[in-house]
């Protein structure tokens, strides 16, 4: 199927939309071109929708908070629905406002669960607790896997992935849970947002080992862009093709 064709279109944000706070070739015509379609659909762990939605806006990108899917929000989501939980929280400040909007309970001494975000601010001391509160059976949520994110320039900036490999570093063997891509509870988020009756899915993103794995385990189509892709730069090469086709879960086109 063609591009016009889907009811619904999955949009990663780091590498397609934007590159730090750069606007990439390409997104504004499809945010344009997609409308009320297209759902932001994330690994970013450090803003809210809403916080991410005035963000865009400030870079002359459209995208209303209630089309944006975030891991870290969504990690919270998921911990407000298992009950009486003691978090311990490494996140950012919009983060940890939006775990007390929940009603979680923010516990940096005996933690039940801890969950791991990209907090800019982790430190040695924060992995030193981190790993006294894992031995001593806390549960581990990371809100997703990736070691980095591109920059403004494409340059690669740490991401929660990063923090989770000094954690195991430390810890080797530790079960933990990851709520992001390429999980399938972020797309789960994500299709309850759609209205009744969207089956024709598309999902576009610039990472194979989380958007193309992601797509594949949901059976969905998927098109990858970007330096990993080996056919579209960026969403201005994509939006070129009219008549372009994508792959579905098979690897085939469709």
């Amino acid at each position: 199927m063609r591009l016009d064709d889907y009811d619904a279109i999955l949009c990663d944000l780091d590498g397609c939309l934007i590159s730090g706070t750069r606007v990439l070739p390409g997104a504004q015509a499809l945010i344009a071109r997609a409308g009320a379609r297209l759902i932001i659909l994330s690994n970013n762990s450090t803003d809210t929708p809403a916080s991410l939605s005035r963000r865009l806006a400030a870079m002359g990108l459209e995208a209303p908070a209630e089309r944006i899917v975030l891991a870290g929000t969504a990690a919270l989501d998921h911990l407000a629905q298992e009950g009486k939980v003691r978090l311990c929280l490494y996140g950012s400040a919009a983060l940890t406002a939006h775990a007390r909007g929940l009603g979680l309970t923010l516990d940096r001494e005996r933690p039940s669960h801890v969950l791991l975000t990209r907090d800019e601010d982790f430190a040695y001391g924060d992995l030193k607790a981190c790993v006294g509160f894992l031995r001593g059976g806390a549960r581990l949520l990371v809100a997703n896997p990736d070691e980095s994110h591109p920059g403004p320039q494409g340059e690669p900036v740490p991401e929660t992935g990063s923090l989770l490999a000094a954690i195991l570093s430390v810890l080797p063997g530790l079960e933990y849970t990851v709520i992001g891509k390429p999980e399938a509870g972020l797309y789960r988020h994500a299709m309850a947002r759609l209205p009744a009756g969207a089956r024709r899915l598309l999902a576009i993103g610039d990472n194979p080992a989380t958007d193309g794995v992601g797509a594949e385990r949901l059976g969905l189509d998927y098109v990858l862009i970007g330096p990993l892709s080996d056919r579209y730069r960026d969403l201005d090469a994509l939006l070129a093709e009219p008549s372009a086709e994508f792959q579905g879960a098979s690897g085939a086109a469709i």
